[in-house]
């Protein structure tokens, strides 16, 4: 295998300074970080330069022998508890802190499985692997071209517009519902954690424990300004979906504004937003309304979670709504003016009551000219010739341009229907809590949805669906004398996690696939099983 450079793990021909990142290859990496070229899980992942750390631990760049790609390497070792000399790879826990490394462990790795079981959202890097080496915990997890959503916003001159902000941040919006839905909370959510990708995709990383992220715990902790909503600043607070609802929020404030809000600790006396008045003009009244729901400083009168917050930013409040409530108004005023037997300066009930009634009839007339101004097309001129009016002009003339009837979404593949929204849907689609093995649909097909077809609903309403997982067992590919990336791909399409492990061969040539470790071709395995597979290194030369 060509020499691979330690600082982007691409090849580099063992060149002195790498020709892709500058790297020079006769740098150390001092403790308590693994050295460069450490080997992982039996020399299948191969690790690079530190990228990044923080109380709980490591991240560097890695690279996947059986995957043939570069990955990313997450090392737990939390601050204050771990230790590693220099040079060393096995790590050793403070004496006296011992109970205390093991709960922390076990809370990393249960957060680690549970993100590593939802593969699929479009938001998040998938984890590949999770194992234990040196004394300590690992997670292998997706790496992907980007650049920080902090140098997106500068190159687009300090801020961006609404329409170029909805697409980037409604598809995260969905990918946080469904991690709430698990069980996760993130917690850092801000502008430093967002990358944008080659495609143009947001993307959310600094992933962590919670006992990182609110004060009162073992750690310092780490509190994102401007971001952090006050409950992580109060000893004891709860940390829930509207926690992260204000990190989105202040995120999306970021973004829209080239600033974030005050932090929350310093907004308690004062918690209105001071949006600046050129921004405050261009921005629709409905993402105003959301973004002061979503930066409440007192967590009971937050918006409370993501599903609410995407209806608010989807669309506006419907005309329907307003004249309602215009209607609702004038008929309460009607009411308590015509019950009251009372004289009031003078004049009689009897004449406040007619009164009541004009006032109504007024606001009923200024909300329809509103209405009337708002949709120039909804009325038809009609001839006087009763014969030249349709049929079909007449029911059409009864339905409510705000109403949309829910379409039938069962039985599309879930990725179809969401490539088919934009900006201009009359419906949001969101996906449930948990998908669902099923018999009947295949994989990332949609099993059901609420509302049912047919019903109707206020253009703008979130259909919450629910996807197929399919079936619960699943067959294993022929992949002998493939090569790994062909089978790491055909097992992926199954739902399988595929983990390399190199073996002797007589009969398969060096970097082929001999077979599965504990399975054969045509057996079955439970979704999201991790699959031993046997790369030949050719002939023993013994």
């Amino acid at each position: 295998m060509s020499q691979l450079c330690w600082g982007c793990m691409q090849e580099n021909n063992g060149e002195q300074i790498c020709p892709h990142c500058g790297f020079d290859k006769s740098s150390e990496q001092n403790a308590p970080f693994l050295p460069l070229g450490t080997a992982l899980q039996e020399q299948n992942y191969l690790v690079g330069k530190k990228l990044e750390n923080n109380a709980e631990g490591a991240r560097y760049i890695g690279y996947s022998n059986a995957m043939h790609s570069r990955v990313i390497i997450h090392e737990f070792m939390p601050a204050g508890i771990c230790g590693r000399a220099k040079g060393k790879t096995n790590v050793v826990i403070r004496k006296g802190y011992e109970d205390q490394y093991k709960k922390f462990d076990e809370s990393f790795l249960g957060y680690y499985r549970a993100i590593a079981r939802l593969r699929d959202l479009s938001a998040i890097g998938s984890v590949f692997d999770i194992f234990t080496e040196n004394g300590v915990s690992y997670t292998v997890e997706e790496y992907f071209d980007s650049i920080p959503f902090t140098e997106y916003i500068e190159r687009r001159g300090g801020s961006i517009d609404w329409n170029t902000a909805r697409p980037l941040f409604m598809p995260l919006i969905s990918t946080l519902t469904s991690l709430h839905s698990a069980g996760i909370g993130h917690y850092a959510i801000s502008p430093e954690n967002l990358v944008v990708t080659a495609s143009g995709k947001l993307r959310l990383v600094g992933f962590g424990i919670n006992e990182i992220h609110q004060t009162g715990g073992f750690f310092d902790p780490e509190l994102m300004d401007g971001c952090a909503a006050i409950e992580q600043y109060t000893d004891g607070g709860k940390l829930n979906e509207s926690t992260d609802v204000y990190g989105f929020t202040a995120t999306l404030f970021y973004a829209l504004t080239g600033r974030l809000p005050e932090n929350s600790n310093e907004r308690k006396i004062d918690g209105k937003l001071p949006i600046p008045t050129t921004v405050f003009k261009r921005l629709p009244p409905h993402v105003v309304t959301a973004l002061a729901g979503g930066l409440q400083v007192q967590q009971s009168k937050r918006i409370s979670s993501f599903e609410e917050l995407n209806t608010q930013l989807s669309a506006a409040p419907t005309v329907k709504a307003i004249r309602n409530e215009a209607t609702r108004s004038a008929i309460r005023n009607e009411a308590e003016s015509t019950y009251s037997s009372k004289k009031r300066d003078g004049i009689s009930g009897s004449v406040w009551a007619i009164l009541s009634v004009l006032t109504c009839m007024l606001i009923l007339l200024v909300a329809g000219i509103i209405w009337i101004r708002s949709n120039p097309d909804a009325f038809k001129i009609l001839s006087n010739d009763p014969a030249e009016v349709s049929s079909e002009e007449s029911e059409e003339s009864n339905i409510d341009p705000n109403l949309i009837a829910v379409p039938n979404l069962v039985g599309q593949k879930y990725d179809e229907v969401i490539s088919k929204q934009g900006a201009n849907s009359e419906y949001t689609v969101i996906k449930a809590n948990e998908e669902i093995f099923s018999d009947r649909y295949e994989e990332g097909v949609i099993v059901s949805q609420s509302p049912e077809e047919g019903v109707s609903a206020d253009k703008g309403v979130t259909v919450v669906v629910t996807v197929s997982k399919g079936l619960p067992n699943r067959e294993l590919p022929v992949i002998s004398g493939q090569s790994v990336e062909t089978a790491v791909k055909s097992l992926g399409d199954q739902g399988f996690i595929a983990s390399g492990n190199y073996v002797a061969s007589d009969t398969v040539e060096e970097g082929k696939v001999v077979g599965y470790e504990n399975y054969n071709a045509g057996d079955t395995a439970p979704y999201g099983a991790k699959i031993i597979i046997n790369i030949s290194t050719g002939p023993d030369s013994a």
